[in-house]
């Protein structure tokens, strides 16, 4: 992938994440469920931002990092 292309699923996954989490938070502390259909895509995008994020960003989910194996 290219670093500009890298760079703007980066930009997207955070916003998506940023857009859910608030509803996330708003929900859990109300203990209620949310009250429109906007609310509840902007919930259902917070588990698919997670796993996105924490397969391809970060460190617990980098191919790369393990593969220190091969003999130099």
């Amino acid at each position: 992938m290219s670093p500009g292309c890298r760079v703007m699923a980066l930009f997207l996954v955070l916003l998506a994440l940023f857009q859910s989490l608030p509803v996330a938070v708003e929900a859990w502390q109300a203990r209620q469920w949310p009250a429109t259909a906007v609310e509840w895509i902007r919930l259902g995008l917070l588990p698919t931002a997670l796993w996105l994020y924490l397969r391809y960003f970060s460190l617990l989910g980098c191919r790369q990092c393990g593969d220190d194996d091969e003999l130099r």
